[in-house]
C-alpha cells in the first residue's frame, strides 16, 4: 500500500502543475455589448440595435456585415464607428438598423463578434441576448388612423417637365414644316418674292412723288438729285445691276429708251451745270414710268416662274 501511495503522489502533481498553468492561459474572453436602442417596435418600421466589444489593441475583431443572418429581424444598414483606445483596451462599436414583419410579441437577438485567435481561425464570442417587445395596433389606435383619414389633404406634387413630349411635339413640328415646304415650299417662296417686291415699290413710289414735289415746288436741285439717286437705287434691286454706281452712258447701255435719255441729259444739266429746266418734273416722271415698268416686268417673271413649276 505504502508503494502505490508514493508511485501516486508524484503523477497527480504532475498533471495538476500541467493542467493550471493551462486553465490560466485560456481565461474566457469578455463578451460584446448588444442591446435594442428602443423598447417596442412596430411592424415594418425600422429601428436601431447597438454592438459594441472592447477588446486587447493586441487582438483583431471582426462584426457581422449585412450578409449575416439577423432573423428574425431584416438588415438594412450598418453604421460603423472609429475604433477608441484607452488604458482599458479598445472599443469597436456598430449600429445596426433593422426591421421585423413578424407578429411574436417578443423577439430576441444575440449577434456574435468574431475574434482572431489564429492566421486561419477565428472565435465568435456572443453577446447576451437582448429581446424587443412588439407593438401592435390597438383598438384606439386604429380608432386614431381612421379618425385622421378624413383630414388628410393631399400635397400637391412638383411638376416636371416631360421631356418625352417636348421631343415628340418638336419632332412633328419639324415633321409638318418639312412637308409643308415640300408640298407647298415654291408657292410660299413664290408669293414671298412678291410681297418684297410690292412693299419696295410702295416704299420707293412714296419717297419718290414726295422728292418730285418737293424739286418742282421749291425748285430744288438737291431734291432732284436725291430723287435720281432713290431711282437708281430701286433699279438696283430690281435688276440686280449696280444702277448706282452707272453713268447716264451706262444706265442707257443696259435700258435703252429715248425718252429715258431725253430726261436723264436734261436731269444732269440741271444738277451738275446748274441750269434750271423748265421740263424737271416731266424727266422725273420719266424716270418713275421707267421704274414703273421695270416693276411690272418682274412681277411677270416671278408670276411666269410658279407656272413653270406647275408644268413641270
Amino acid at each position: 500500500m505504502h508503494k502505490i501511495r508514493v508511485w501516486f503522489f508524484p503523477i497527480g502533481l504532475v498533471i495538476g502543475l500541467l493542467i493550471v498553468p493551462v486553465a490560466w492561459g485560456q481565461e474566457p474572453p469578455v463578451r460584446p455589448r448588444g442591446q435594442f436602442l428602443t423598447d417596442s417596435i412596430r411592424v415594418g418600421k425600422p429601428f436601431s440595435y447597438a454592438l459594441s466589444y472592447r477588446h486587447d489593441p493586441a487582438r483583431e475583431v471582426f462584426f457581422p456585415d449585412t450578409t449575416f443572418s439577423f432573423a428574425p429581424f431584416e438588415i438594412i444598414s450598418q453604421e460603423y464607428f472609429i475604433t477608441q483606445t484607452d488604458e482599458r483596451g479598445s472599443l469597436d462599436s456598430t449600429i445596426y438598423r433593422l426591421v421585423s414583419f413578424e407578429v411574436v410579441p417578443a423577439q430576441t437577438l444575440a449577434l456574435p463578434v468574431f475574434v482572431v485567435s489564429t492566421p486561419t481561425d477565428c472565435t465568435a464570442v456572443f453577446a447576451a441576448p437582448d429581446t424587443v417587445h412588439m407593438r401592435l395596433l390597438t383598438a384606439a389606435d386604429r380608432n386614431a388612423i381612421l379618425t385622421l383619414r378624413p383630414e388628410t389633404r393631399v400635397l400637391p406634387l412638383r411638376r416636371q417637365f416631360n421631356y418625352s413630349v417636348f421631343l415628340s411635339v418638336v419632332v412633328s413640328v419639324v415633321g409638318l414644316s418639312l412637308l409643308l415646304y415640300w408640298l407647298f415650299g415654291r408657292s410660299i417662296n413664290r408669293q414671298w418674292k412678291m410681297f418684297q417686291l410690292q412693299r419696295r415699290h410702295r416704299e420707293f413710289v412714296r419717297t419718290f412723288n414726295r422728292l418730285n414735289r418737293n424739286a418742282r415746288e421749291r425748285s430744288s436741285v438737291s431734291d432732284a438729285e436725291k430723287a435720281v439717286i432713290v431711282w437708281k437705287k430701286y433699279l438696283e434691286r430690281i435688276e440686280q445691276k449696280p444702277f448706282a454706281t452707272y453713268t447716264t452712258r451706262e444706265i442707257l447701255d443696259n435700258i435703252p429708251d429715248e425718252p429715258l435719255a431725253d430726261a436723264l441729259k436734261d436731269i444732269d444739266g440741271t444738277i451738275y451745270g446748274q441750269v434750271k429746266s423748265k421740263n424737271m418734273d416731266v424727266s422725273l416722271q420719266v424716270l418713275r414710268t421707267v421704274a414703273l415698268r421695270a416693276y411690272r416686268l418682274r412681277r411677270r417673271e416671278i408670276a411666269r416662274e410658279g407656272k413653270e413649276v406647275v408644268a413641270e
